[in-house]
């Protein structure tokens, strides 16, 4: 029996971590927890926008035409995909996106803790210190704020992700086996949120210096190019239109300070007592747990009697973890930082970083201070870990007039200064003419305006993000016309068959201009730019290469 268990361990050890994920999840059950509070109406529509986007023109589509009263909103030239096209996966076996969201957030619950032991394994080599880190590491408090009070779909992505950055990482310094790892999560952080991509790489990189010495060895240098090279070629359908999109007219989401000012950003620090007790008074959840604390404690006996091949990554990591700790409070300066920096908007983010490192850490901490570790110590730990998170889910928000998310008016803009709509949020991905003008945007009737010159407008007809229309002008030398779609590069207006150039209108709208006298039929439609299209087909070629590497590393 002995035997057998241990020959299956790897496998018995993903059982338990599913199964804590299951107890985890429990209230994913109820029909009346509330998926839309907070962020998560915002996740949710857009994942419903996109999908009803594709629908209509067929095509990956970046801009959700329905959504800014049928004048279209992008998330995604600006916002990473894979949680949006996560959710409509699920979508497909749930029939619905409530149930589909649950279930994305589940399955993302159950692989942050396989990667996380699949990297605990390969840093501390024993199987019950992995268990332990994985599951410190999916009950940690504040995942739970992501998962059910934040409704942060994107950042509780980002989880999955993270061990497998540090895996590839450590393999690339400490190891002679693959750092394919690296690439895989990294593309995954760039693809699934900005902000968590942006938190890794501040921590990879101080990791990365840690090691200067070793990063000067040639195979090292190979590796750590060939995983960067992979990770911009493969997100390059992301990022690319991305950038594209920031040269070609100023979007609100690009201003300074517009996501957060470093005063703003500084308010927002926690307090100390926030990390050792949470109210049930409607704030998040942003304690550590006493039995993280008590085995953190641990630390300095841990680090005399550490194993010597695993001393400096756990050095690291302690580091790593109080440092995201103290950034999360107000004691950090924030407020000193240029605005750029605060684009984590709030300290508190850097939870998710201290979660990461510290699981690693305290599982290091009991594998070396107890005595003969046994796989029945981990299981008692594991079960105090698992019921002190649960004993937080009365703070769970419950609605009991939950419905789906087409009965939602989303995208709606009143006019309303700063007002917050559900599918566009406070409107950051707006053209800054726009997001100041959202009154125009709420009360702008759903044709062709003509700005400047004389025209007719004939059997104008629309449908989501295509149009065609008879136009004649007369009289001037040129005609102004202002579309009815918000500005976002891609669209292609065509005049009797030929290519016209657009702009941005003083509105924040599409616009296009004809001569004195033109007499034809315009169409307007959804095409993507050429650096759209040529970044699809890099990331696709470089995508099968990819595969075609892992395949031969193994």
């Amino acid at each position: 029996m002995k035997e057998k268990i241990i020959k299956n361990r790897k496998l018995i050890d993903s059982f338990i971590i599913i199964l804590v994920a299951c107890f985890l999840s429990l209230p994913l059950l109820k029909s009346n927890l509330d998926v839309y509070y907070d962020d998560g109406i915002q996740h949710i529509a857009r994942a419903y926008g996109t999908l009803e986007s594709i629908k209509e023109n067929g095509i990956f589509h970046n801009i959700i035409s329905s959504f800014s009263n049928g004048f279209g909103y992008s998330w995604n030239l600006f916002y990473g995909p894979l949680s949006t096209y996560g959710i409509i996966f699920f979508k497909f076996l749930t029939g619905g996106f409530i149930g589909a969201y649950k279930l994305f957030v589940f399955v993302c619950l159950i692989l942050s803790g396989i990667f996380m032991y699949k990297f605990a394994l390969k840093l501390i080599n024993n199987n019950n210190a992995a268990l332990l880190a994985s599951i410190f590491y999916i009950t940690f408090p504040y995942h739970l704020t992501d998962m059910y009070l934040r409704n942060a779909v994107g950042e509780f992505a980002s989880f999955v992700f993270i061990p497998l950055v540090f895996l590839g990482l450590y393999n690339l310094f400490y190891t002679e086996d693959n750092t394919y790892h690296l690439a895989i999560g990294a593309i995954g952080l760039v693809l699934t949120h900005n902000i968590s991509t942006l938190l890794v790489c501040i921590f990879s990189i101080f990791y990365c210096i840690f090691n200067l010495e070793k990063l000067k060895e040639t195979r090292i240098k190979k590796q750590l190019a060939i995983n960067i090279l992979f990770i911009v070629l493969i997100t390059s359908f992301f990022w690319a239109p991305m950038i594209e999109t920031k040269f070609t007219a100023n979007y609100k989401v690009y201003e300074s300070g517009a996501m957060a000012s470093a005063e703003e950003t500084s308010s927002f620090g926690l307090k100390l007592k926030q990390l050792f007790v949470s109210r049930n008074d409607g704030s998040y959840i942003f304690e550590l747990g006493p039995h993280i604390i008590i085995i953190l404690a641990f630390s300095i006996m841990t680090f005399r009697r550490i194993k010597s091949e695993i001393k400096e990554t756990y050095l690291v990591f302690l580091v790593s973890g109080l440092i995201s700790l103290w950034m999360s409070t107000k004691y950090f300066p924030w407020k000193f930082l240029p605005d750029e920096l605060c684009i984590i908007q709030f300290p508190w983010r850097m939870l998710m970083m201290s979660g990461f490192f510290l699981s690693v850490v305290c599982a290091i901490n009991i594998y070396t201070v107890v005595k003969k570790f046994s796989y029945k110590d981990v299981c008692v730990i594991s079960i105090i870990a698992t019921g002190y998170t649960l004993a937080f889910l009365s703070f769970l928000p419950i609605d009991n007039e939950i419905v789906q998310v087409d009965k939602w008016k989303l995208g709606a803009f009143s006019g309303k200064e700063d007002e917050i709509v559900a599918g566009t949020g406070g409107g950051e991905y707006l053209p800054s003419k726009a997001h100041s003008n959202r009154f125009y945007i709420a009360t702008r009737d759903d044709v062709i305006y003509v700005l400047e010159g004389k025209a007719v407008i004939k059997d104008e007809t629309k449908n989501g993000s295509k149009l065609n229309a008879k136009v004649e002008t007369f009289d001037n030398d040129y005609t102004v016309l202002e579309l009815p779609y918000i500005y976002y590069p891609g669209y292609e207006v065509r005049f009797d068959g030929m290519i016209l150039n657009t702009f941005e209108t003083e509105n924040g709208f599409l616009g296009t201009v004809l001569g004195k006298e033109d007499k034809g039929e315009m169409s307007v439609s959804y095409e993507a730019t050429d650096a759209m299209k040529i970044s699809m087909l890099v990331s696709g070629i470089s995508v099968i290469i990819f595969t075609i590497y892992v395949w031969k590393k193994h």
